[in-house]
């Protein structure tokens, strides 16, 4: 549930607000940069590891206490979206209120995420991992299709009022349930700390930045960040200039594309986290990853190919939209495919005593990619379309060079569990 919170603002961003600012004739470089606010807080989230680590309210539990925080942090700067007076003429502003949102988001996924590394065993992370990036195609879905839909018969204030809606009934989940029995619910009721010795704060910010340090001095840890680094580069690219590509060039009306990428999208999104998290555990998360990438790179090389001038008139051409229906919903399947296999393969690579922290560092890497991306919108929407689909799969493609010098083991046989 936690998951769908996250995903919900995403999909209003990303899909919904998206297609409502290139329907009102805003630029790829104007809905780039409104995106690129939504993800930049997502590439700190590096920062949040040690603190979580190092600070909190152990008697309400290791994580509880920063996910309630962040969920208050989300639901407030929601409310202040809603009091801007018009969006369009407040663009500056809303992209602050996203902004702030997404420091609070952000600070969640952390917590969330960190619970998972110390519970989950290796043989269960890939599964587990899907179902968690499945849950967030849900919210996104709800974002997406669902607050399109709300746009269009309430206006953007009905859009604002069912987030937070939605957003404080997931809150009464960790509001009402305790990490373990025992522990408080609130700071002033009764209860007290049940951690284990081994799960206790940290007592040094500066001991656990050590440790990074030397979690990262692998050569197996240094490239799966450089993996991440450039694995959405070009899906955060070609989305808003695709937006408007949509909606100017092929007339599309925004909730054609809302209920195609915020709808069936997100099916099939779901079903590459969740298929992807099983055969991830199957056949190993290296392998999951490849077929996404090359998957991506065959994709962004079919649109480019896709142009009238490349294969004339037809069902294959831009102009038809069964034809970009089908690139839209591959691209989802393999951008979460590639996804999940990528979180399984950084809980493993991952050292122990620090796999919290330095797995929120690898989640922020992917972050910034996508980040990276949305900022050239603006650049590479000047380019032709052909080339572009051409240069950005190739890129995407040669990534898989990358994967045979990883090796997943490297850090615990060299490195140990780091608790003996």
């Amino acid at each position: 549930m936690l998951y769908v919170a996250q995903g919900i603002p995403y999909g209003f961003v990303t899909v919904t607000l998206a297609a409502y600012l290139a329907e009102r004739g805003f630029d790829a470089g104007a809905i780039g940069a409104l995106a690129a606010a939504g993800t930049l807080p997502w590439t700190f989230k590096w920062v949040w590891g040690p603190m979580i680590d190092r600070f909190g309210i152990p008697s309400m539990g290791r994580r509880r206490p920063w996910i309630l925080l962040a969920q208050t942090g989300m639901i407030l700067s929601i409310l202040a979206m809603a009091l801007i007076p018009s969006i369009t003429d407040h663009l500056a502003l809303l992209g602050w209120m996203i902004f702030v949102h997404n420091i609070f988001n952000s600070l969640q996924d952390v917590s969330v995420d960190a619970l998972a590394v110390d519970l989950l065993r290796e043989e269960e992370r890939g599964r587990v991992s899907g179902l968690m990036y499945g849950s967030k195609f849900i919210g996104t879905l709800i974002g997406g299709a669902v607050l399109s839909r709300v746009l269009t018969a309430g206006g953007l204030n009905g859009v604002f009022v069912w987030q937070v809606v939605i957003l404080a009934c997931i809150m009464l989940l960790p509001l009402l349930l305790r990490e373990r029995p025992g522990e408080r619910l609130l700071p002033w009721t009764s209860g007290s700390t049940q951690l284990k010795p081994s799960e206790s704060l940290s007592d040094s910010v500066e001991v656990l930045f050590r440790r990074l340090g030397r979690a990262f001095s692998l050569r197996s840890t240094v490239i799966a960040g450089l993996i991440g680094l450039g694995m959405f580069i070009a899906n955060g690219a070609l989305g808003p200039v695709l937006q408007v590509f949509y909606q100017e060039d092929l007339g599309w009306a925004r909730t054609d594309y809302t209920d195609i990428s915020g709808g069936w999208g997100v099916f099939m999104g779901l079903a590459g986290a969740m298929g992807g998290g099983f055969l991830a555990d199957r056949f190993g998360a290296k392998r999951i990853i490849a077929v996404g990438t090359i998957g991506l790179g065959v994709c962004y090389l079919a649109f480019g190919a896709m142009s009238p001038d490349v294969v004339g008139a037809g069902w294959f051409a831009w102009s038809s939209k069964g034809a970009m229906t089908v690139f839209i919903l591959a691209e989802g399947l393999l951008v979460s495919l590639a996804t999940v296999g990528l979180f399984s393969m950084y809980m493993t690579v991952s050292w122990p005593i620090v796999a919290g922290t330095q797995f929120t560092a690898y989640m922020a890497f992917l972050n910034l990619s996508t980040t990276i991306g949305q900022s050239l919108a603006g650049v590479v929407g000047d380019f032709d379309l052909v080339l572009l689909g051409f240069a950005l799969g190739a890129f995407q493609i040669l990534l898989i060079l990358l994967l045979p010098l990883i090796d997943v083991h490297q850090t615990r046989r060299v490195l140990g569990d780091g608790r003996t």
